[in-house]
Order: structure tokens, then C-alpha cells, then sequence
């Protein structure tokens, strides 16, 4: 049994239900007796995190190869408080993480090899969940979008790359076609004998 935290990410295209998911997954975690933080990235409240919401809104003009360095970047500003909920053994819940970066990098022609190098001593996920689901499905869900969600065609790219890397990885894909309920039973369904054998409750 480990006794080292568990970090399981919630991936996925814009507007798929990420965050809606991570908040029920930690509700789940909490009302099961699991020690559970959540986490969300980008985290915009951080110096980093102010720079990526001015390019996203279109204030800064970086090339792709700064946007991605900042998406790691943001993470390491958090990295003292993930090894921290990790040594305190907690479930670490993330609204997207480093295989995001690795995602919309490559849909922009970025090297895999490059992308991963970035974040090379960032702590890894146990274990990632791909919310899947046709962009153009998704494109009416938001009126406030930023330049990545207004961008239809990399979130098409996103999406292949998400099932592509999900085969190579192992990576658990979620049909998020399905109603709220239904999705957040499959989460469950995944996540739910992992968590159960490998014990860290709370009480």
C-alpha cells in the first residue's frame, strides 16, 4: 500500500465537463473517506498564471513554444504544494495537468520529446481520464471563450491527439457524450478499485 499521495487528472478538449467532473470526483472522494484536494491549471492567480490569461485573452503575443514553456511553467510555481499534499498523502484532483501541455503542444507542431522535458521532475499523474466528446459538440457550451476555445480547429487536432496518446499512455477515456450523472459513474467506476485497494482514507 502506498502511502505517498495520489494524483488523478481530469483531461480533455475545452468545454467538455472537466471541471464539473473534478468538483463531483472530489465530492465522491470526500463523502468515501479519502483525504482529497483538487487542483485546477491553469492556476491564474500565480505570476505565470496572469501571463497565460493575457495571451489567452489576447493581450500577449507569444509564439507557441513560450505559451507551452509558461502552461509548465504555472506548475512549477506549484510544485512545493503538490509534493506537499503528496508527502501528506492525499488524493490530488486535477482539472488538467501536464498531459495537456503534451496535447495542445503537439496539436501546434511541437515535439512530444521537448513538451515532456519541460516538466521533468514535476510530479506524475497515477492516473489520467480523458473526458471525450466531438468539439463541435461542445463549441455552443461556452459565450466567453478564449483563443484557445475559439479555435475549432486545434481543439479538433486536441481531441485526436487526446485518443491517440490515450492508446500509447494508457490513459482511461470517457465517453463524455452521456448525461452528468452518467459520466461521473464512469469516473467512479475507474477510479473506484484503485482508490479502494490501495487504501488511503481518512478514517
Amino acid at each position: 500500500m502506498s502511502s505517498g499521495g495520489f494524483i488523478i487528472g481530469i483531461e480533455g478538449v475545452d468545454a467538455v465537463g472537466k471541471q464539473t467532473q473534478t468538483l463531483l470526483l472530489k465530492k465522491w472522494l470526500r463523502r468515501n473517506g479519502f483525504a482529497c484536494v483538487g487542483m485546477s491549471f491553469p492556476d491564474y492567480g500565480t505570476p505565470i498564471g496572469k501571463e497565460i490569461a493575457a495571451f489567452l485573452s489576447a493581450e500577449r503575443n507569444f509564439p507557441p513554444q513560450v505559451r507551452h514553456m509558461l502552461f509548465a511553467a504555472n506548475r512549477w510555481e506549484k510544485l512545493t504544494v503538490i509534493k506537499r499534499y503528496q508527502n501528506e498523502g492525499k488524493v490530488i484532483n486535477v482539472n488538467r495537468y501536464t498531459e495537456s501541455n503534451l496535447v495542445y503542444g503537439m496539436a501546434y507542431g511541437l515535439p512530444i520529446k521537448w513538451l515532456s522535458a519541460l516538466e521533468d521532475g514535476i510530479p506524475k499523474t497515477n492516473m489520467v481520464l480523458v473526458l471525450n466528446a466531438p468539439p463541435k459538440q461542445l463549441a455552443s457550451r461556452r459565450w466567453d471563450k478564449d483563443s484557445y476555445e475559439k479555435d475549432q480547429d486545434l481543439q479538433q487536432r486536441a481531441s485526436a491527439l487526446y485518443k491517440e496518446l490515450a492508446r500509447r499512455f494508457g490513459w482511461g477515456v470517457i465517453d463524455a457524450t452521456k448525461n452528468v450523472e452518467e459520466i461521473h459513474d464512469s469516473i467512479i467506476g475507474l477510479v473506484k478499485h484503485q482508490l479502494l485497494r490501495r487504501g488511503s482514507r481518512t478514517h
